[in-house]
């Protein structure tokens, strides 16, 4: 049975809205799977109803829906441990899995397919790229240069010590969005974004394809300290105290994991082992990224 993992976005949340580059992952270490297993928990019901109810209310021509209902009727779900609200791609992986079984996809190019895939996802989030539900359904990292120029690595540049910190707070990225594209017609933060943002951005990625770990650092340390002044209202309040203990000492850097607002903050540190952060980093839930 074919295992569908959730996402990280480690660059590229916001910015990609406005030319920057992206880098999105797989992760293993949450996963989603088809199953025809007797329902036995609250979340199994979650899932199962999830999927009910957009098997009803989203025939698209891109997938056959006619088939998909039928399944779903006779039991078929998605048994998936990918936290839902958290930024880690939930809806993407269910998409993935609804594609890859039911979808017509043969003789499609990578921007085809992402563009339906972003079709089938916007159920979910009003709107969608297709980016969380592409890496989803090919597991493999994606570079992305721009919305019509993907590139599919074949292995995941190696990361410093990385981790997740769990908000343990829901969020739905739509209305993250919508105040993104209010800020950005603002003509000093669209300045902002273009000139400072989306180099630091462009230089994350590209610094980190090249194992400069130093030069790394120095970029996305600007990337946190822009996200604290200009997306504050996008930081959870509980962990903004972390957040600038970060900018200040540079131990560690904290930015926001997609659309920020609750689930999961990243974090990329200087130290040469994960269990160094507890003494750092204390009150908080910490998973380290292994990629």
């Amino acid at each position: 049975m074919l295992n569908y993992p959730s996402k990280i976005l480690l660059f590229g949340e916001f910015t990609i809205l406005n030319g920057s580059k992206a880098l999105a992952v797989p992760w293993n270490e949450y996963f989603g799977k088809w199953s025809e297993e007797k329902i036995a928990h609250q979340n199994d019901e979650y899932c199962y109803q999830s999927l009910l109810e957009f098997s009803i209310a989203h025939p698209l021509e891109s997938i056959d829906g006619k088939r998909l209902l039928a399944d779903v009727k006779k039991g078929i779900w998605f048994d998936s441990s990918i936290p839902h609200g958290q930024g880690v791609g939930s809806s993407g992986a269910l998409i993935a899995a609804i594609y890859e079984r039911y979808g017509n996809y043969k003789n499609k190019s990578l921007i085809e397919i992402k563009k339906d895939l972003g079709q089938l996802e916007s159920y979910f989030h009003g709107s969608s790229s297709g980016f969380d539900p592409l890496v989803s359904f090919l597991k493999k990292t994606l570079l992305i240069h721009s919305p019509e120029e993907i590139e599919v690595l074949e292995s995941t540049p190696r990361l410093p010590v990385s981790f997740l910190i769990n908000t343990k707070r829901e969020r739905k990225a739509a209305p993250l969005i919508e105040i993104y594209k209010r800020k950005i017609l603002d003509p000093s933060f669209k300045k902002g974004v273009a000139e400072n943002l989306v180099f630091a951005v462009n230089s994350a990625v590209e610094t980190l394809l090249a194992q400069d770990f130093e030069k790394f650092f120095h970029h996305t340390w600007l990337i946190s300290r822009f996200q604290w002044d200009d997306f504050k209202e996008m930081i959870p309040e509980e962990v903004q105290g972390v957040w600038k203990q970060g900018l200040d000492q540079g131990d560690f850097v904290l930015k926001l994991c997609g659309a920020g607002g609750g689930g999961h903050i990243l974090g990329f540190s200087k130290n040469n082992s994960f269990e160094t952060l507890s003494p750092l980093i204390t009150n908080f839930e910490l998973k380290e990224l292994k990629l």
